[in-house]
């Protein structure tokens, strides 16, 4: 009498080699496969499961996306560069300043200073878009940034024949707050470290609000104060005070308050702080308007060119210690820095 042939429909079965069902039935009879001839299709599909793909002859193209600090690292160290801090609480207007430099940039050279490239075009372009007709909203609008660890907006710009980098620092507006209730929360805001430039932003809109007021004059200040305590401005940047949303402030009945108001934080600032810094402009923009009729972008132009002014150089104090080897004798021989 002939052995029976052992068949499966299932593909990985090995039953038919002396092995076990695959689906753990002991009686075959009770299994949906055992018996059943493999249907066509399932070869094919575990030819296709093993086709062999083409080797990639092309060129890989880094992600134009905002830059970790790594990365940032690589930019400052390839071009004279300038390294701008942005403080500003949530909602103050940080991201369309960003944004509304890159729009500028996009009509022309903005205060003599021409746009040269970028590494960080795909975000530039996203943090743009929901202020433009194209995303047909009925505002413009911005995405707020998400808590985390610092990002940086890079431009590379030409003035004057010289070509040098800007990078843009953006961090969460909540992280900067926080400062003001645990100043030790600065240590390690590397963008202020290294920064050639601090600019706060002052809230325009929330400033001519009745309720918000003492909330905006009380916060600037007691950030920057947990900022300078911990160290955080031991390069002597220069200072950048920017009210923003102005259009709102324009539109509003208390626009002569918010004036006073703004010049009054201003004032205090300097009293304060001014040891920490180097020179110390004000400014008062549009950035983002709700309103058609307001020139986008307006203030803009005079707070960059006060960015690309160089800062105080950082001043070191050097210290000697003696242990009475002749080598502490030794002068030190002073060369400029190439």
């Amino acid at each position: 009498m002939a052995e029976t042939e052992l068949v499966c429909a299932n593909r990985e079965c090995r039953i038919a080699q002396g092995g076990r069902c695959i689906e753990g039935h002991d009686d075959l009879a009770k299994c949906l496969y055992y018996g059943n001839e493999p249907e066509e299709g399932d070869q094919n599909e575990a030819d296709d499961d093993q086709e062999v793909i083409a080797p990639f002859n092309g060129v890989y193209l880094p992600d134009a996306h905002p830059l970790d600090s790594r990365r940032a690292d690589r930019v400052l160290a390839s071009l004279p560069s300038r390294m701008i801090g942005v403080i500003g609480v949530h909602d103050s207007g940080k991201t369309s300043v960003i944004a509304g430099l890159f729009d500028l940039f996009q009509m022309g050279p903005v205060a003599n200073i021409i746009f040269a490239g970028s590494s960080t075009l795909h975000g530039l372009e996203i943090i743009c878009h929901d202020a433009r007709a194209a995303s047909e909203r009925d505002e413009p609008h911005s995405e707020r940034t998400k808590r985390g660890e610092v990002r940086f907006y890079h431009f590379d710009v030409l003035r004057d024949g010289l070509l040098q980098s800007l990078l843009i620092a953006d961090r969460s507006g909540e992280e900067y707050e926080e400062v003001a209730d645990l100043a030790a929360n600065a240590t390690t805001m590397f963008e202020l470290r290294r920064a050639d430039v601090i600019t706060v932003l002052v809230d325009g809109r929330r400033l001519a609000s009745s309720r918000d007021r003492a909330d905006v004059m009380g916060a600037i200040p007691l950030i920057i104060q947990g900022m300078a305590e911990n160290g955080a401005f031991s390069r002597k940047p220069n200072l950048a005070i920017v009210l923003t949303k102005d259009d709102a402030v324009q539109a509003s009945t208390r626009k002569d308050q918010v004036q006073r108001d703004f010049l009054a934080i201003i004032d205090g600032i300097r009293d304060a702080f001014a040891s920490h810094f180097g020179e110390i402009g004000s400014f008062v923009t549009s950035a983002s308007p709700k309103d058609a009729n307001v020139v986008r972008g307006a203030g803009l132009a005079e707070m960059l060119e006060f960015w690309m002014k160089p800062g105080a150089e950082a001043q070191g104090i050097r210290q000697h210690s003696y242990s009475g080897r002749v080598f502490d004798s030794l002068m030190i021989e002073e060369a400029k820095r190439g």
